[in-house]
């Protein structure tokens, strides 16, 4: 059994948006564009959207739930195995390093020019903008990052009193 899904490109934070289904049923998914074509080789990567067929087990792994019984047409987005995460750079023009930020956490980091280049893609013209990473590549770049997000240390701290 195949199932239909379209898909769009947005350029702006390089993400797919995945649409499933359709009037009141639909549902919506944005994942990377790197999860989208490892998951679903099937798609063109030229194209900025397109329909593609896909088996139940391609929807799954993206991060839809399906009815158990498939007699239906029933899905229901659940979170998807990889997060990704929006990162803000700017170019110091003392040291010549990328200083970059995790936004919507308190981590920041200083990485060498040449390094932030050749992890992210940036252009070496760009001295500063925003950028949608996977998980994967936070790690490389130093951020401190769990399985799906951000990894969050917990301690406790207990007061006796006397």
């Amino acid at each position: 059994m195949s199932i239909t899904l379209g898909f769009i490109r947005n350029r702006r934070d390089n993400l797919i948006i995945i649409t499933v289904g359709s009037g009141r049923t639909r549902q919506e998914l944005r994942v990377t564009s790197e999860l989208f074509f490892t998951i679903i080789p099937q798609a063109n990567p030229y194209l900025y959207g397109d329909i593609v067929e896909t088996t139940p087990a391609q929807l799954v792994e993206l991060g839809f739930e399906l009815d158990a019984e498939m007699k239906r047409e029933v899905f229901r987005v659940v979170r998807p195995l990889v997060t990704p995460a929006q990162v803000r750079y700017v170019l110091d023009p003392i040291t010549g390093n990328y200083i970059v930020r995790y936004v919507g956490t308190r981590q920041e980091l200083v990485i060498q020019a040449r390094a932030f280049w050749r992890i992210t893609g940036v252009n070496q013209c760009s001295p500063l903008g925003s950028l949608t990473l996977s998980m994967d590549v936070m790690k490389e770049l130093g951020f401190i990052v769990g399985k799906g997000g951000v990894q969050i240390e917990r301690y406790s701290k207990f007061a006796s009193y006397a």
